[in-house]
């Protein structure tokens, strides 16, 4: 009877954890996602200093989360979004209006990805 209680309690942790694992990568996901909204309007807007600040704001907070992240989501995909931010800043430094904003859909493609990835459902578990 104990190991069942045991057992009981395990599975519920599991659970729950991966809940709130899910609710926080949905969290920073769309935080993200309104911050990249910001930087799309600048560059429209040709503000591109305003843009510069934004993407290292986003830039630090991702490398905040690939921290908490990294025992959860495969490294690889973390870095690949850290570099699409690399990239982005670059594009935004030089100033460039197209390969900026494509840069900007390519990240926000991958964060859905990530998000889809994580979510708990019965087609991720199995």
């Amino acid at each position: 009877m104990k190991l069942w209680v045991v057992m009981l309690i395990v599975m519920i942790l599991i659970i729950v954890g991966g809940v709130y694992i899910e609710s926080t990568i949905l969290k920073t996901t769309d935080h993200l996602s309104r911050k990249l909204d910001l930087i799309q309007q600048e560059v429209m807007n040709d503000q591109w200093s305003n843009a510069v600040d934004l993407c290292s704001q986003i830039e630090r907070a991702w490398s905040e989360q690939q921290d908490k992240w990294s025992p959860f989501i495969h490294n690889h995909d973390l870095d690949v979004v850290a570099n699409q931010l690399a990239r982005l800043k670059a594009h935004l430094t030089a100033e460039e209006q197209g390969s900026s904003l494509a840069e900007i859909s390519t990240i926000k493609i991958h964060l859905v990805q990530l998000h889809h990835q994580e979510v708990l459902t019965i087609k991720n578990i199995f």
